[in-house]
């Protein structure tokens, strides 16, 4: 995780231009990459080399190496910039992943050898994939930045976890099934397996190429993140932090001697232990779903504390538990360890990542590695060394991994004290969240309503705020009806217009009466809000309120009557933009509300008659936004205004690019940017005037080019240029679209 925080550092700051269907092709390329990496993975690394080298009979010192090679080889980040310098990320990738994959056919060697040597080819051969692996690996978040949006990277993230995880779940029964069927022959299911490996890793170092990223690796000086590793290791909070992660994250190390342990010990077959781990994913997945709602309400620390104690109570039964107990007991036992070990390292990545200096990326993340990476070979050599040290105490009740085990206890137990001594901004105190536990029940309720009391920023009492709303318990509506009756709360506007988002039928009286009342501050907001409540109690409201003589509460109350489907109000909406007496703010309001009746597109006959009348851009983009959200236009048109507000010229390149997924022609686009050097906006409205000439549109599109056919001004301003130029080519894509389904209704059946 470390790694891939610092990887954004290695990576140039020049962002090259990446179209949307770039885009679109670059998220399907990475899922596809994601699926046949994460089965390659599976049949190269970890289980699969464990029973490689069980079988030449590797000793627990090397198996405890084997267990920490992949975080020790961490390391390798650091020589990444030195080596690669200017090197394009995708090509780094595909290098990297190409020789893993190379490296990976020396295993063949092995038979050759047998015996002792053999183990230490397997250890060599295993080391070097780590480090090809570590190359390129950090860079996986940073391939995602470039290829998604800030708005959809969440949702984007959440499938490449679930892709990855089904692929190496899949794979892992593939591999039981492989080895149940060669049955006594199990070397030969194991160099089966990883010739698979070998054959999908290269099929993924393939599919990612596919991938349309063209940015460079960036050159960076260690001097600066070494210079101060000593800082972070005196100062208190982030040496605590540090020795918190290295000792969470060397549970995962040791708990990899559960495979030696089942397989020497238990005499489990090799291809259960497929099964094994395919459950102990189960268990990481579901552990994983089930916190996500709490992680950033109750902070780490806590969740911490009480996850480490289930991890020592667990791991003292490793240690004590009875080999003659049965096999699918110590299964249920590995689901629920995995279970709380892989929500460990869910915290401690989300403790990192909120603790990371904004100013000393590399020196934090490269002191992290660093400690983390001895610190795993010490845990595993350590393991190793206890587990052949165990062997030689002849009791009944000590298995040959007891001490192992009771290592990972101690771990544990240390990891505890380092969350309480650690000091987490905006975590939950530990008497609030023991509470939480004396009633269930008012779990999410409570932890909203704590927040809300502390919180200091407007924005993040917004959100909680909706989060409130769309609580369904006897306490939110409580809380919020509350806050509904004081006079002078700062947050009332926010909770009233959350109603709309969240609507509250209960709540329902309570906005018709601030709606009523001529001197509310707030009466917009309740107006506002009533749109989401289509009772006849409301619509009877908004009419009365239609009438009231201020035309901006008129069209408030005119966009609300639009959302619950009264449209009694439409003849007067006509007349009121017709009398030009209406100030902006109305203007607009009457427009959307406009729009939303007229579903025929007729609304575009008063755009385009403001659009003459106010030259000001502001107001002309709010009003060729609202005419193109209610179109269904797609990219939004929004987004290209924003570029021209920042640069005329960098506004029209965008959208000039981006007509080539319109499948616009070279001439026109060398004509487009002739016209567009020179400014010539009347050159560009009669350039999209000619586009739509020769088409004809069914409704809502037909009312919008015949206005910019008719649309006849000298003056043409930046804005409507911008916006002719976009309608023009979404009306002749809608014009192809619409010769296509008239073709396909005339086809016979």
């Amino acid at each position: 995780m470390t790694c891939k925080n610092s990887a954004k550092d290695l990576v140039g700051q020049s962002m090259d231009f990446l179209s949307r269907r770039e885009k679109e092709k670059g998220r399907r390329s990475y899922l596809l990459y994601t699926f046949v990496n994460g089965l390659g993975y599976s049949f190269l690394a970890e289980t699969i080399i464990y029973l490689l080298a069980m079988n030449y009979g590797a000793g627990n010192m090397q198996l405890g190496y084997i267990s920490s090679a992949v975080y020790l080889t961490g390391l390798i980040v650091f020589f990444v910039p030195l080596l690669f310098r200017n090197l394009k990320i995708i090509k780094l990738f595909f290098i990297a992943w190409l020789l893993r994959g190379a490296v990976s056919l020396a295993y063949g060697f092995a038979p050759l050898i047998g015996g002792e040597g053999a183990v230490w080819l397997i250890i060599g051969i295993y080391t070097f994939y780590c480090l090809l692996r570590n190359m390129a690996y950090p860079m996986n978040h940073v391939l995602q930045g470039y290829i998604t949006k800030p708005s959809e990277r969440g949702r984007f993230s959440s499938q490449v976890i679930t892709i990855l995880y089904a692929s190496m779940t899949l794979s892992r029964l593939f591999s039981f099934s492989t080895l149940t069927w060669f049955g006594s022959r199990e070397l030969e299911g194991i160099f089966c397996l990883l010739i698979l490996g070998i054959l999908l890793n290269t099929a993924a170092s393939l599919s990612i190429t596919r991938i349309p990223v063209r940015q460079t690796i960036q050159g960076k000086s260690f001097k600066e993140a070494f210079a101060s590793f000593r800082g972070y290791l005196t100062d208190p909070q982030h040496r605590t932090l540090i020795l918190l992660y290295c000792s969470g994250m060397s549970l995962l190390v040791l708990f990899g001697f559960t495979v030696p342990f089942l397989r020497r010990i238990l005499g489990v077959p090799s291809n259960l232990i497929f099964i094994f781990t395919t459950l102990n994913f189960a268990g990481v997945i579901i552990s994983s779903r089930f916190i996500r709602p709490y992680l950033d309400r109750f902070g780490s620390k806590p969740l911490l504390i009480l996850c480490n104690l289930v991890i020592l109570l667990l791991s003292l039964f490793w240690v004590i538990a009875p080999t003659s107990l049965p096999v699918l007991l110590f299964f249920v036992l590995g689901v629920f360890s995995m279970a709380f070990l892989g929500l460990n390292r869910l915290l401690l990545d989300r403790l990192i990542i909120n603790s990371i200096p904004g100013d000393d990326r590399i020196g934090f993340t490269g002191a992290l590695a660093v400690i983390f990476s001895f610190y795993s070979l010490f845990i595993g050599m350590a393991g190793g060394y206890l587990a052949d040290l165990s062997s030689l105490l002849k009791t009944e009740v000590i298995h040959e991994y007891s001490l192992t085990f009771l290592l990972m206890a101690l771990a544990s137990l240390a990891n505890v004290v380092f969350a309480v001594l650690l000091k987490e901004k905006g975590s939950l105190p530990a008497t609030q969240f023991l509470d939480l536990f004396i009633h269930p029940d008012k779990l999410k309720t409570i932890q909203r309503l704590e927040k809300l009391k502390k919180s200091n920023s407007s924005t993040q009492t917004e959100m909680i705020l909706i989060e409130l709303e769309a609580d369904p318990t006897h306490l939110a509506t409580r809380e919020i009806q509350t806050r509904m009756k004081q006079p002078g709360l700062r947050d009332k506007e926010m909770i009233l217009r959350s109603l709309f988002s969240n609507p509250r039928p209960e709540l329902e009286e309570d906005l018709i009466s601030e709606a009523l009342d001529p001197y509310s501050w707030w009466r917009q907001s309740a107006i506002f809000a009533l749109g989401a409540y289509g009772g006849q109690q409301t619509k009877n409201t908004l009419r009365r309120i239609f009438r009231d003589s201020n035309p901006y509460i008129k069209s408030v109350a005119a966009k609300s009557m639009a959302r619950v489907g009264d449209f009694s109000c439409l003849e007067q909406i006509h007349e009121l933009l017709d009398s030009g007496a209406l100030e902006v703010r109305s203007s607009l309001n009457f427009i959307i509300a406009l729009s939303m009746m007229e579903q025929n597109g007729a609304y575009w006959s008063k755009i385009f008659r403001l659009l003459k009348e106010i030259p000001s851009y502001r107001f002309q983009q709010s009003l060729l936004v609202i005419g193109s959200t209610r179109a269904g236009f797609k990219p939004s048109i929004e987004d290209y205004f924003f570029e021209l507000n920042l640069g005329v010229q960098a506004g029209f390149q965008s959208l000039i690019e981006d007509l080539m997924d319109f499948g616009i022609s070279d001439a026109e686009y060398e004509e487009l940017e002739k016209l567009c050097k020179v400014e010539d906006f009347y050159g560009i409205w009669s350039f999209s005037r000619s586009k739509c000439k020769d088409i004809k549109l069914l409704e809502p599109h037909e009312f919008l080019r015949q206005e910019i056919r008719g649309f006849r001004k000298r003056s043409i301003s930046a804005s409507l240029a911008l916006a002719g130029l976009y309608f023009s080519f979404q009306l002749n894509r809608e014009y192809s679209s619409q010769i296509q389904r008239i073709k396909s209704s005339q086809r016979p059946e």
